[in-house]
């Protein structure tokens, strides 16, 4: 994994110790957004042991061995860039929680970047990631988006 000194790389413009790492290091994310913007920064940094802790059980990767999955979170930084992330909306009711962000993403100097709405749902007290829809071009609000989908 990459050092723990500097910005973190979910943006916030705090640093890395006091932002996302108490979260990678075992703490609790306290809302859906600040689930999501440490997702993003455990991509960043290969953190494939905290994206597999914060995926909701029923998550489609969960029926795969965990080592499996663990690893190749881990090893998608290698080739993929995380340069930045825009969170454009979200919400939140009861113990389910959306966000929509774009994930400024470059794998060997193309443009992976994507807009999704995430899905959170909390699993004994705690937020996880559900599901996601994706599509290329960004859009301001939640409802825009499902708009677009339709």
């Amino acid at each position: 994994m990459a050092k723990t000194a500097g910005a973190c790389p979910c943006g916030s413009g705090e640093p890395y110790a006091r932002c996302c790492r108490p979260l990678h290091a075992g703490g609790v994310a306290p809302t859906a957004l600040a689930l999501m913007r440490s997702r993003f920064a455990a991509f960043a940094r290969g953190d494939g042991a905290y994206l597999w802790r914060t995926l909701h059980p029923a998550h489609p990767l969960r029926a795969r061995p965990e080592a499996d999955v663990v690893r190749e979170l881990s090893r998608a930084h290698r080739t993929l860039r995380y340069q930045r992330l825009t969170v454009h909306d979200h919400d939140e009711e009861g113990e389910r929680a959306r966000v929509l962000f774009t994930a400024h993403v470059f794998e060997r100097g193309r443009d992976r970047s994507f807009t999704e709405l995430s899905e959170f749902e909390r699993v004994d007290a705690e937020w996880r990631y559900r599901d996601g829809l994706t599509a290329s071009e960004p859009e301001a609000t939640i409802t825009a988006f499902l708009e677009r989908l339709s």
